[in-house]
């Protein structure tokens, strides 16, 4: 990232027809001279001076927006992406629900109906207690419903006619009165039927608890009038209770453990998919940190299964392997509490092998990632609402604690000087200095090749590699102890000038070495400073009969 700004010195070519331009004929008085003259003069000017931190080298060269600092100033890269988002309502269901009740001839032939008279009414009582339940061993305490529907169907095979009322103290309407509705059985003849539907969006359900189950009570309230035929032994009223389609606003209660969430996906990750010299570059403390964002009132087990990062070189891949800490614990909203709860799990090298899986250079990550209720919650009472939100997300982290033997930049960037070039023929020498103190644990060694127009290798603009900058000196924790100091001269003859001037593409070649030969690891803070001065020293021949 730094070579693509910091490959200036070939641009320095680009000066030269501008100081011979400033040696004016004027200056010299050339006219006042007799006969054919050779002069050389010499030109020493400063180019550049000054002074930049690893935070203002960031600021210049990130445009990728995966450097950060953290609060001690460590440099960091980071690629953040999300894993799981599901809104609450696609991880719970409420399945339908039927609850019959039948009447039979026993249950007519009892003594009161056996002592009625013909035209008189009797009346006979009937409940169904059932678990409302979502799955498992769940306890719903209440339930907000939204849409759906309650569907009541009736059959009667007993010739009298009469009324049927069904009611529920648990079941409340939109305003909020307790649930009942009467089926009038007008018809005496054997066969009648009837059914009754009542869109419940708006509805609640509020069960009683009997034995860690939520229990709705179903009251049936069957009236006959005698019409003085018999109660025949296959005669029978049978009542269906649906349930269909509901979905809800809010439940309260408790959810047992199972799984929610569970998705297989990828991740790749474009550190090094851009930046492949990353894959020489080993990192002493990688990290994993999870991000999750939960407003439903249930706690969590995240677990991430079947981590497998590719190399980007394409050898083996590498399974990530946990040793404590999972699967992650999230807990969740306390009951009434709202807005969201946002929890940082942070995985290292002290919990796994993540340094292993990272030092692989992935490109990309498959994982199995999975959220399911925490098992061992019995006595907490959970809540969900349809706008609940779960949200896991992934970002992976390299703290700048890092060494590097043989790491290289590479880059081809046009180059172009027009159809002129440089004229050399005035041109003795041109020698450019450059003076660093060096605060940075890396070592810059740089070769820059000149390419025709058909990027073959014309020359290279340095004899051989050359250490731009001498690595600062580092204790055993990486830290900087004392900065380095160099002076580096290049003599661009006109030869080699003249290979730049024809010159159309640039090959910047650069090396990093971390320092102590990239054997410990160093640490890159954005306090690091670079100094520089650079100047040049240029030496002309010029002849009378050449600047007449």
């Amino acid at each position: 990232m730094i070579m693509k700004r910091g490959i200036r010195l070939p641009g320095i070519a680009l000066l030269i027809p501008f100081l011979l331009s400033s040696c004016q004929k004027e200056q010299f008085q050339l006219w006042k001279l007799s006969g054919e003259m050779e002069v050389e003069p010499q030109l020493a000017t400063p180019l550049v001076y000054g002074s930049m931190s690893m935070k203002d080298l960031v600021s210049l060269f990130d445009s990728t927006g995966y450097v950060d600092s953290d609060e001690e100033g460590l440099i960091y890269l980071s690629y953040r992406d999300s894993l799981l988002s599901a809104r609450a309502d696609t991880l719970v269901d409420i399945p339908d629900k039927t609850v019959e009740e039948v009447y039979t001839d026993s249950d007519i032939n009892n003594p009161a109906w056996m002592a009625s008279v013909v035209g008189e009414t009797v009346s006979f009582f009937k409940y169904e207690d059932f678990a409302f339940s979502l799955d498992g061993n769940d306890r719903v305490d209440s339930i907000q419903i939204k849409g759906g529907e309650i569907q009541i169907d009736m059959t009667s095979s007993f010739e009298h006619s009469g009324v049927l009322t069904i009611s529920s103290a648990q079941i409340l309407d939109i305003n909020r009165d307790t649930f009942s509705t009467q089926i009038p059985i007008s018809d005496a003849g054997g066969n009648f039927s009837d059914q009754r539907l009542f869109l419940s969006d708006g509805y609640e359900v509020v069960t009683f608890e009997r034995n860690d189950s939520g229990i709705v009570r179903l009251n049936f309230r069957l009236d006959l009038i005698n019409s003085g035929a018999p109660v025949n032994a296959d005669d029978e009223c049978v009542v269906a209770t649906e349930f269909i389609d509901l979905d809800f606003y809010s439940i309260y209660g408790y959810i047992d453990s199972r799984v929610l969430l569970d998705e297989d996906g990828e991740v790749d990750i474009p550190l090094y998919e851009n930046f492949p010299e990353l894959a020489y570059i080993s990192f002493a403390d990688p990290r994993i940190n999870l991000f999750t964002s939960s407003s439903v009132g249930i706690p969590m087990e995240v677990s991430l299964d079947q981590v497998l990062a590719f190399p980007s070189d394409g050898s083996a891949q590498v399974a990530l392997a946990f040793t404590e800490g999972h699967p992650f614990l999230i807990p969740g909203l306390a009951l009434h509490q709202t807005g969201r709860a946002d929890t940082v799990i942070r995985v290292n090298k002290e919990t796994c092998n993540i340094d292993e899986l990272i030092n692989s250079a992935p490109d990309q990550i498959t994982y199995q990632a999975s959220a399911r209720t925490q098992t061992g919650t019995v006595g907490q009472q959970h809540f969900i609402y349809d706008t609940s939100r779960f949200d896991l997300s992934v970002e992976f982290l390299l703290p700048m604690d890092l060494k590097s033997s043989g790491a290289s930049l590479r880059d081809t960037i046009e180059f172009d000087l027009g159809e002129t070039g440089i004229d050399t023929t005035l041109i003795r020498n041109v020698r450019l200095h450059l003076e660093t103190v060096n605060e940075l644990p890396i070592e810059l060694g740089m070769q820059i090749y000149l390419m025709d127009a058909s990027h073959l290798v014309m020359d290279s603009l340095f004899g051989g590699e050359t250490a731009l900058l001498e690595a600062s000196a580092v204790d055993e924790e990486g830290l900087l102890l004392t900065p380095s100091e160099g002076t580096l001269v290049v003599d661009l003859d006109p030869e080699k000038l003249s290979a730049l001037g024809d010159a159309k593409f640039l090959s910047v070649v650069a090396r990093l070495l971390t320092s102590d030969g990239g054997s410990p690891f160093v640490k890159v803070y954005e306090s690091y400073r670079l100094e520089y001065d650079l100047s040049l020293e240029a030496s002309f021949r010029l002849n009378t009969y050449d600047i007449k």
